[in-house]
């Protein structure tokens, strides 16, 4: 049988072959543990991950098995501003954005004490940018998508905040130019499958959920949805792996110091047998 590290190594390559023209600024290939000696401590040099748990695995299973074997093709870009919580968080979603969709990018950033405002404008223009955010002049996706094509702004990249829910207010008035960019809004057709991350209300979206059903309302035939599928294919493996690691017997170093602390209180430390 192989290894955790060997049955998730044939998945992170092939889907970095296909997203050879992907920023990722976060997968970076210094987190690599290339010492390590088994699955569980290994990590994936693209999604961070530990190796038993990679998500690289998760997307391109769910690809597959649908048939497109390949980051899933669609004209509206995705633009995913982190903040450096998020970037730092093992469990975030927007990883299984970048890795399932063709043109996603992932930037993070620190906003604080006026980070903000050097963050730059995605392709230097505001034209054509929209931003997924709760307002009340944010127009609801399905109600843009209604509207005819002469009567509607330009909408060819939706930003995405990625951070929790009590800083992301923080974050949107950090960035000034984000003032100035169209805001829409989803109706949340499902409760979020974030198993292993309460969400502070009911209709409460992970990052993955919400770019799934935003692009797949502004692009029926992209088969936007299956990001969705792939955020709970990863969510389904971080389970089985907590799940795994339970059942296992916790092997004991009788060696350790428990044991010397042992031997040198009954006077047996430093005895050859």
């Amino acid at each position: 049988s192989r290894s955790p590290a060997e049955v998730t190594a044939e998945p992170c390559a092939r889907l970095g072959a296909r997203r050879a023209t992907t920023t990722m600024a976060m997968m970076d290939s210094s987190c690599a543990d290339d010492d390590a000696d088994d699955g569980y401590r290994q990590v994936c040099e693209r999604c961070r991950r530990a190796r038993v748990v990679c998500v690289c695995s998760a997307v391109a299973r769910v690809l597959d098995a649908d048939g497109i074997g390949a980051p899933i093709r669609h004209s509206t870009k995705i633009f995913i501003l982190q903040d450096r919580h998020e970037f730092r968080r093992a469990l975030g979603s927007a990883v299984c954005c970048a890795l399932a969709l063709e043109k996603c990018e992932v930037k993070w950033h620190d906003v604080r004490d006026g980070g903000g405002a050097e963050v730059p404008i995605p392709g230097g223009t505001l034209e054509g940018l929209g931003v997924l955010w709760p307002d009340e002049s944010a127009i609801d996706l399905d109600d843009y998508c209604a509207m005819p094509v002469g009567n509607r702004a330009p909408l060819n990249c939706l930003i995405v905040l990625d951070t929790t829910w009590s800083r992301a207010k923080a974050m949107y008035y950090a960035i000034p130019w984000l003032a100035r960019v169209p805001k829409y809004v989803i109706n949340p057709r499902r409760r979020s499958n974030y198993r292993i991350r309460k969400q502070p209300k009911e209709y409460c979206l992970s990052t993955a959920e919400c770019v799934a059903q935003a692009l797949s309302t502004l692009e029926p035939e992209s088969r936007a949805h299956l990001v969705a599928d792939c955020f709970d294919g990863m969510i389904d493996d971080q389970l089985e792996a907590e799940s795994r690691a339970l059942r296992a017997p916790r092997m004991r170093d009788r060696t350790g110091s428990k044991a010397l602390r042992r031997a040198q209180a009954d006077g047996t430390a430093g005895t050859v047998y």
